[in-house]
């Protein structure tokens, strides 16, 4: 097997994070690039998946956004080269087909169907980029052992916590198990958050999301008196070889039997669900469906 060789990286004017866009799409490029240098990134596009790996070689991105269909190229043959030659970074991909799942397990760390949410995925790119650089606070990560927060609803949007409760992590995942695994755990705190004490149903978010108008949904409902006071509990335990997490909110819960039995993927939902049941190896509801438990095994740890 060919050993990935260490790439040269061309001088940096400044120090603004980069992200590689890959679409045959001009305009979806280009409409991607400038939200992103909004937010402070420098943004590189490339149209095809030539281009993308010899961008990517040369330029090394900390998230790359990948449109799975490009013309005269397997996109997942892509995805899984891009991985290859950097096995820590975020991949976010795009794709129009039934095959986020299939992105997920060749080494994809996120996805979105189109049509995508622009300032979602921006948030996500944002996100991802923080947590790629491990930037944790503390030089030794703590050993095994349980921690416990309990955080507002308007504490808990910012997922800030994510970084504390997977820090004994640290040194026993490779950074993209680890990404994974911050990846899993904020999906279930953002749905503890938006479905649970929120109470936006999925038929609403996916509307407002249409719509372009989610942010202000969820604005309006944190409005809502006693909303933003409501709490998320969350707890994190390494031991015995196994990571858990666990997420409760103080919503009315949901019928996860129902969801469990949907084609993955089908709703905004499911996609966060389907995240979670990649990067960790098992995802448990209570009867009620407002708390959820996170199962990851490492053997050696705690």
């Amino acid at each position: 097997m060919d050993t990935p060789q260490p790439r040269r990286v061309p001088p940096r004017p400044d120090d603004r994070p980069r992200v590689l866009v890959v679409d045959d799409e001009a305009p979806v490029r280009a409409l991607i690039r400038r939200a992103l240098e909004r937010e402070g990134f420098e943004a590189i596009e490339a149209a095809d998946a030539a281009q993308a790996l010899e961008r990517h070689r040369s330029l090394a991105p900390v998230v790359t956004v990948l449109d799975l269909v490009l013309p005269g190229a397997d996109g997942l043959s892509l995805l899984a080269e891009i991985r290859k030659r950097d096995p820590g970074e975020a991949i976010i991909v795009i794709t129009g087909r039934d095959d986020e799942e299939a992105a997920l397990r060749a080494g994809a760390s996120s996805f979105y169907r189109k049509p995508f949410d622009l300032p979602q995925l921006v948030q996500e790119v944002r996100q991802l980029a923080a947590w790629r650089s491990r930037a944790d606070g503390a030089a030794t990560p703590p050993a095994g052992g349980t921690r416990c927060f309990s955080l507002s609803t308007r504490e808990a949007r910012d997922l800030s916590v994510i970084g504390a409760l997977t820090l004994p992590l640290r040194n026993l995942l490779g950074d993209a198990g680890l990404l994974g695994v911050r990846i899993g755990i904020g999906e279930m705190i953002s749905n503890a958050v938006e479905h649970g004490n929120l109470g936006i149903s999925t038929a609403e978010k996916e509307k407002a999301l249409a719509e372009g108008r989610f942010a202000g949904l969820l604005a309006s409902q944190l409005a809502i008196p006693g909303n933003a006071a409501k709490r998320v509990w969350i707890e994190s335990r390494l031991a015995d070889g196994e990571f858990r997490v666990t997420v409760r909110d103080e919503g009315a819960g949901f019928d996860w039997r129902a969801l469990a039995a949907a084609e993955p993927g089908a709703t905004l939902t499911g996609r966060g669900v389907l995240l979670a049941r990649v990067h960790f190896d098992e995802v448990r509801w209570n009867e009620r469906g407002n708390e959820v438990t996170l199962l990851k095994q490492i053997p050696g740890a705690g």
